[in-house]
């Protein structure tokens, strides 16, 4: 089974992908949360903590018979306890995974988000529906950086990604692309101008947006999108940025 595969099995299929409309963008979001209960009886002591050994056991039954179904097997190689949870460090073929549970062993938490994690500070909208962030322009090597952020399975993410593609290989060697697909790379970036959801692109951490462009169609995304890359590029290159100057102006 292949890496992506895996990512999918784990990130996909637990969390049941549920299409949105958000504004002007279009996201792929995720229910955060999978019951491991039967049943929801309330004569059930919800403060029965279970051991290690019985928490493992139900997780590892669970999620190789109802998750993933023969497909390929899971075995847990750590439990940890992180406060009112059990941190569960999973190994499937090659590939290992964090995730948490309640220590009732009722939920299963298979993103976790982390609230001590920073958030971007919008100061307000631009052209494309994207956020404007108080952040300095970040940079590798001297160059912009342009990060998109998505799966293969998300509709979405595939309309979105060729666009951003071409619109970051037409600036050549001004800027540096950050290709995320499946992606386990610049999770501190997605945490930070993301809600979790996808597609997310953070254009040099001055400009983020939640979401596709499909709303407006290809042409004018991609012209939004070369317009926020000149900004960051100070209009350069001249033959790239020349065509969209009316958008630059507009953009803070």
């Amino acid at each position: 089974m292949t890496k992506e595969n895996l990512n999918k099995i784990i990130f996909m299929t637990i969390l049941v992908a549920i299409g949105v409309a958000v504004g002007a963008a279009t996201v792929y979001s995720y229910p955060q949360v999978f019951s491991l209960a039967k049943n929801n009886n309330s004569n059930q002591n919800s403060q029965n903590i279970l051991s290690v050994e019985a928490i493992s056991e139900k997780l590892i039954k669970f999620i190789n018979e109802q998750i993933l179904q023969g497909s390929s097997t899971a075995s847990i190689l750590s439990i940890t306890e992180e406060g009112n949870l059990y941190k569960v460090k999973l190994k499937i073929e090659e590939q290992e995974f964090d995730t948490y549970a309640t220590k009732d062993g009722k939920l299963l938490f298979p993103q976790f988000i982390n609230l001590d994690q920073e958030s971007a500070q919008e100061q307000g909208k631009t052209i494309g529906d994207f956020s404007v962030s108080t952040d300095d322009l970040c940079q590798e090597n001297s160059k912009p950086i342009v990060y998109f952020f998505g799966s293969s399975s998300c509709p979405h993410c595939i309309w979105e990604h060729p666009i951003v593609e071409k619109v970051a290989n037409s600036f050549g060697d001004l800027v540096s692309f950050h290709s995320n697909i499946e992606f386990e790379t610049d999770q501190n970036v997605f945490g930070k101008y993301s809600t979790g959801s996808i597609p997310t692109l953070v254009l040099g951490c001055k400009y983020y947006r939640v979401g596709s462009g499909e709303s407006s169609g290809e042409e004018e995304e991609t012209k939004n999108l070369t317009a926020l890359v000149c900004k960051l590029t100070q209009n350069q290159p001249a033959e790239v940025c020349s065509p969209v100057q009316d958008l630059i102006n507009q953009i803070p």
